[in-house]
């Protein structure tokens, strides 16, 4: 943590990128990569030299058991080569050398047991990388994934450590990753600031869903925000204001206010269907991922789920999760919306969304690389586990199945063929509607195509921006060029819509949770918007002052 710096100046002004609108107020919480966070570090005395070492022993077991289950689970629905990369890291734990190396490093030192991790581990992924091999390479890979787990259980976070963040915080990181999102509690952050990420960046989803405010685009964030400092968050104009004055944190604690009294004033008729002022009936339903995210669509008037990602389920696990698992917990999610029309996405794994019991090959662009539906083909049984989870759960819910990053044909006519496999496997008379997600310019130019696998279309205009665009969602350099309202992804709108006319077209992207672009969104032809549950009571009542007119 740092040291609070006396007689900080008053009023600093950071000025960035609105990601989440909105206003906030609270004290700054810094959060880092664990391995580049200043640990607790202390002098022990002699006689504790045991207690340490018995500390890091426990730890070594407790990870080596994670990677064990892992090995297993990914050998049943994965592949054996994957798997053997959690044996040898557990092989690399059970070597006596570093055991001893270990131990050493605390008689010798006299430090406690997280100061011996990281130096010794350190040192060990020195050495790997000193001897320009690429399978030893690939150790030191290891050995900071393994010094990441251990210094987690030596400091008692078996949960994240956004999972503890106090309460009236206000969230300062470099950067967030989904697998950082998916840990942050809902109940104590008040707002998120990032230096690095646009609106379409992972914070900007993730601070939508919850319905907080969030700015991102402030590269010298870190030098100007201390732990502890009083924070303003001005998510509608994108700003940040450090350590305000008296005056300044008045006229935000009105503002505040007001936002608050505007939303209680939308939601008396959320539960109301939206229709527009000619008459046309459009279904606004919520994007989740969680029970709790359910919850709150249902308190805000969400017509049904249209979008249940399930990438927490996994990102949020040192393994992979048991066909079990996941139906418990999908059912545990969606079991209160029973009587809603509730759509599943196949896991959207690859890209930034790396799997952490997964030690896949980093790609030199993974947003171009093997990412949604491309990857799970590429690991069959992971997708037959879903599918038969699915169908499982649709015996007894209203599921719709959604695919995600469909490119080619070829794509959808292999999944529906594997869906009805499943079917048959489980005994199962109907399969539940397929859709497919268009967020590629090719899918979308292509869709009258693919349509002809599928039972409705979702277009995903957040990842359809970034390869219209030509410019990465976490790229803070291009920020100006992720631009959704641009004509380019209006007229693809259009032109998607046009070309299935048979089949009903849903928004699910940010774009679709943009008040001000509701009317200009409907005229394409969508018949049907997700947003982030606390948009709902304002996205209906935009609908209700639309005229279409077509």
């Amino acid at each position: 943590m740092h040291t609070r710096r006396k007689n900080r100046t008053k009023n600093v002004k950071l000025v960035g990128s609105r990601i989440s609108a909105g206003f906030a107020i609270g004290r700054a919480y810094i959060y880092r990569d664990i391995l580049k966070e200043t640990h607790d570090f202390y002098d022990i005395k002699r006689y504790q030299v045991a207690e340490e070492h018995d500390r890091i022993i426990r730890a070594m077991r407790a990870v080596g058991d994670d990677l064990g289950l892992s090995a297993r689970r990914i050998e049943k629905e994965l592949d054996t080569g994957l798997a053997d990369i959690f044996r040898a890291q557990g092989a690399i734990l059970s070597d006596e050398a570093l055991a001893k190396e270990l131990g050493n490093e605390l008689k010798r030192e006299l430090v406690n047991a997280e100061e011996a991790v990281k130096r010794v581990f350190h040192r060990w992924e020195v050495k790997f990388r000193q001897m320009g091999n690429d399978l030893l390479s690939q150790r030191a890979d290891d050995m900071a994934d393994l010094c990441r787990r251990l210094l987690r259980r030596l400091e008692g976070i078996h949960a994240h450590t956004l999972e503890e963040i106090p309460e009236e915080s206000v969230l300062v990181a470099k950067q967030l990753l989904p697998s950082d999102t998916v840990f942050l509690s809902r109940q104590s952050t008040v707002a998120v600031v990032v230096a690095f990420g646009g609106p379409g960046s992972h914070a900007a989803l993730l601070t939508r869903a919850i319905g907080i405010p969030a700015v991102g685009h402030i590269p010298q964030l870190l030098e100007e925000v201390r732990s502890g400092d009083r924070l303003i968050v001005d998510g509608t104009s994108g700003i940040v204001i450090v350590s305000p004055d008296t005056k300044t944190l008045e006229s935000y604690k009105e503002r505040v206010q007001k936002s608050r009294i505007d939303m209680v004033q939308a939601k008396k008729r959320c539960d109301e269907p939206a229709i527009t002022l000619d008459g046309v009936k459009i279904e606004v339903t919520a994007n989740i991922t969680c029970r709790e995210d359910l919850e709150l669509a249902l308190e805000n008037g969400a017509d049904g789920i249209g979008l249940y990602r399930v990438e927490g389920l996994y990102l949020s696990q040192t393994v992979l999760p048991s066909a079990q698992e996941l139906f418990e917990v999908m059912k545990y999610t969606l079991q209160p919306a029973a009587d809603k029309p509730l759509t599943i996405r196949l896991l959207d794994a690859g890209g930034d969304k790396r799997l952490p019991f997964l030690d896949l090959p980093r790609e030199d662009n993974p947003f171009l690389g093997r990412r949604g539906i491309r990857f799970l083909l590429d690991y069959p049984d992971l997708l037959s586990t879903q599918l038969e989870t699915i169908l499982h759960l649709s015996q007894i819910l209203n599921i719709r199945i959604l695919v995600p990053m469909v490119t080619l044909r070829d794509e959808l006519e292999r999944v529906r063929q594997m869906l009805d496999t499943a079917a048959t496997k489980a005994g199962v008379d109907s399969v539940p509607p397929l859709g497919a997600m268009i967020e590629t310019p090719a899918a979308g130019l292509c869709v009258s195509d693919l349509a002809k696998y599928v039972d409705f279309v979702s277009v995903g205009t957040n990842d359809l921006t970034q390869y219209t665009m030509a410019a990465g969602r976490e790229n803070p350099l291009v920020n100006q060029y992720f631009n959704d309202h641009h004509p380019a992804i209006f007229k693809l709108l259009q032109f998607v819509c046009d070309s299935v006319p048979d089949k009903p077209v849903s928004l699910c992207g940010e774009l679709a949770g943009d008040e001000a672009s509701v009317a200009q969104v409907l005229r394409t032809g969508i018949c049907g918007l997700s947003v982030a549950p606390p948009l709902l009571p304002t996205i209906k009542e935009a609908v209700r002052k639309v005229r279409l007119g077509i």
